[in-house]
């Protein structure tokens, strides 16, 4: 990496924001920070979604607006931050790219509802979306795609996990960009929390708030629907992309799931960005790395 650009991060990565006591004005900052460097022509409408006991807002984007297969995506932010207008540009760009109507989930936030509220809300919406994706969306279950960025990465694979579990609806394929698997940052076995977590944005600190955000007490810590990495069986998921991060603190729990996925038996295509740092994907994407991860989509979808 640029030494101009690492000694850069550095210096904005040692504000010491009080996340825990601020979280609503992290909310509102994301919104006006996140990048809108080009307007694009997308179709947008939302739907409601009834689940078990509440309604879930969905937005869909289309690009053409014609009937096209599906991509189901779950926001990044910490499970704590991040919505349908911070993500607007990530939405539209990705129906853009390869045509397809994505469906952003405006999942409960924590520390308003904390775990298992989140996967729940994930595990729920994609199984009803796939139930009902002929009916609503003219097009086959089986050619969507779940993706989502960092926590929505993680509730990407989490609600494939459940899917598994509970005998619902397995999607074909899903893209993790820079998961979190593990997220005991205080008691962290791998080395990038070490390597990364002061200098590059999201730092340790950081990550150790949103998890007290988070969680209910340490007990979740355990649960593989909290943690992935915490599941015994990796065996019958998706076919799947995994995007990780040189600079990023959750670089190597990136890298062990993909490696768990494996051994599980299934498909995997895995790519560590090399100078990428979490955060990335919300560039624009005509940004150098930015246009690797969708480089690597596109691949992944064959396209």
């Amino acid at each position: 990496m640029n030494k101009i650009i690492r000694s850069a991060l550095a210096s904005l990565s040692k504000y010491d924001f009080d996340l825990k006591n601020n979280y609503r004005e992290t909310r509102e900052l994301e919104k006006k920070v996140r990048p809108y460097t080009r307007k694009f022509t997308c179709n947008m409408m939302e739907r409601i979604l009834h689940l078990d006991g509440r309604d879930l807002l969905v937005r869909e984007f289309s690009h053409s607006g014609r009937i096209e297969p599906i991509m189901i995506f779950f926001h990044g932010g910490g499970f704590v931050t991040g919505d349908f207008d911070s993500y607007r540009n990530i939405c539209a760009s990705l129906s853009e790219a390869f045509s397809r109507k994505v469906i952003a989930v405006d999942y409960r936030l924590a520390p308003e509802f904390k775990f298992p509220s989140a996967p729940e809300d994930a595990y729920e919406s994609v199984q009803l979306i796939l139930r009902r994706c002929e009916d609503i969306y003219q097009t086959s279950a089986g050619d969507a795609i779940v993706i989502g960025d960092s926590a929505g990465a993680t509730l990407t694979v989490v609600s494939s996990m459940m899917a598994r579990d509970r005998g619902g609806i397995v999607p074909k394929r899903q893209i993790c960009v820079y998961p979190g698997a593990w997220f005991d940052f205080e008691n962290s076995p791998f080395e990038s929390v070490i390597e990364n977590g002061n200098d590059y944005l999201l730092t340790k600190k950081k990550l150790i708030d949103y998890m007290e955000l988070y969680s209910r007490s340490h007990e979740d810590f355990t649960n593989p629907y909290f943690a992935p990495l915490r599941h015994t069986d990796f065996s019958r998921l998706p076919e799947t992309l995994v995007i990780t991060m040189e600079f990023d603190p959750l670089r190597d729990e990136g890298n062990a799931l993909a490696e768990k996925l494996s051994e599980g038996g299934c498909k995997v295509m895995h790519k560590c960005i090399k100078n990428g740092i979490h955060g990335i994907f919300s560039l624009p994407r005509s940004a150098p790395l930015n246009r690797e991860i969708y480089q690597c989509i596109k691949q992944f979808l064959g396209e």
